[in-house]
This record gives C-alpha cells, structure tokens and sequence, in this order.
C-alpha cells in the first residue's frame, strides 16, 4: 500500500462513524510538523525513536494499561470521633479495610475497637495516568510527514513514510499521541529546493526550500487540501 492508500484505508474509512471533536470534548487541534527534504528522507524513521522514551509517549503496553500497581503495606486508622490518629482520608473508596472483628479490641480490652487496618485498592493504571495536563483530555494531535519535493520521485522517501506509518498504526508507542498521520508534499522542482548556508553570500535563493516549504505547509494544513 502507498501511504496516501493507507492513510485512507486505515485512518479514514475507519473513522468515518467516529464522533466530532465537539461530541468528544475536543476544543483544541493541534498540528505537529515534521518537515523533511531529499538528503535526509532516508534517516527520517530513526527521528522518532526516541518519542517512545518520553511520557506520555511510552512504547510498553504495560506502561498503558496492562499494569496493575500493587501496594501491600497496610495503614491503621482511628476511627473515633475525637481520636488523635489518623483518620481515614477522603478518598475512603480507594481503600481496602478489614473486617470488624468480634473479639475485644487489644488496645484498649473494650468490646468496640476504634482503629481500622486498611490497604490502597489495587489500581489497574489508566492510559497517560503519570501525565498530569489536563489539556490531552480536551486537546488532539495531528502529525504531518511534510516532504519537501514529491513523493513519486523519491523511493526512499516513500520507504521512510511507510515504516513510520507501519509502526503508527501499530499497537502501542509514541502514535498513542495522536489521533491521525498524514504525508503531505510542498512539491517543490528539485532545481528549486535549496538550503545552502555557505551560499549565503553569492546566492540569492540560497534557504528557498525551507522557505516555500514552510509557506506551503501553512496554506496546506489550513486549507485542508
């Protein structure tokens, strides 16, 4: 599959029922641009490895949701209304207490014991639990593939699109971040798509490929062509 099938295959037609932003409690889009030209396509899918270090971008499933965090150490809480210890916290539902017992209470020989022994529940760990912004439950991500020329001249740019789009579509990893992928293209003449600082001086021209290229991803990602 070329990336533009897959994109449409995989993202698109999957998504076609898929409730809008606003039913989802979306207000903000964002677009994260990664821009590349021909001298560099080829090392393009080694960029992104190490996304899969960073939170929330974690690779490992277990760092996702298959983890569940034990905690075995057990607290005593006094339960007396004018007690001096500690008393059970606010989120009393995430703790686990044991039984009232019958027998008399060790600490003071009374029949009522005002202490209860409790433990954290076990928590099955949710996606992103160590992140703490608030704005990934109201803000989506889009990423661009952003080539500089055209597609249908550069195999190896092709190749490279179509791992990273491999390993987005697979489960886990750094495209849990984003809710789509695309491969756009400024489809800049090759003659014309120059970057060469040392030429600063006698070229005129001399940055014109990232010039045009960032003029085009603007009109393009907000255009939506």
């Amino acid at each position: 599959l070329t990336p533009s099938k897959k994109i449409k295959d995989i993202q698109i037609d999957a998504k076609q029922n898929q409730l809008s932003d606003w039913e989802r409690g979306i207000n903000s889009r964002l677009a994260i641009v990664r821009p590349f030209c021909e001298f560099d396509a080829g090392s393009l899918p080694t960029t992104f490895a190490c996304w899969n270090s960073l939170v929330p971008c974690r690779a490992a499933e277990e760092d996702l949701g298959d983890e569940v965090e034990q905690n075995d150490e057990w607290v005593v809480f006094d339960m007396s209304a004018n007690g001096n210890g500690r008393a059970l916290e606010e989120d009393a539902e995430n703790w686990e207490c044991e039984e009232d017992s019958d027998e008399p209470s060790w600490f003071r020989k009374v029949s009522y014991n005002p202490f209860k022994k409790c433990k954290r529940k076990t928590h099955q760990k949710e996606f992103f639990d160590d992140v703490p912004a608030d704005g990934l439950r109201t803000t989506s991500a889009d990423l661009f593939l952003f080539y500089s020329q055209t597609f249908s001249d550069n195999e190896e740019a092709i190749k490279s699109v179509d791992e990273i789009m491999d390993e987005f579509f697979s489960p886990g990893g750094w495209s849990r971040c984003f809710d789509n992928i695309y491969a756009i293209e400024a489809n800049i003449p090759k003659e014309l798509d120059l970057y060469i600082p040392s030429a600063q001086e006698e070229l005129y021209n001399w940055v014109n490929g990232p010039n045009r290229q960032f003029e085009a991803a603007f009109r393009i990602i907000q255009s939506g062509e």
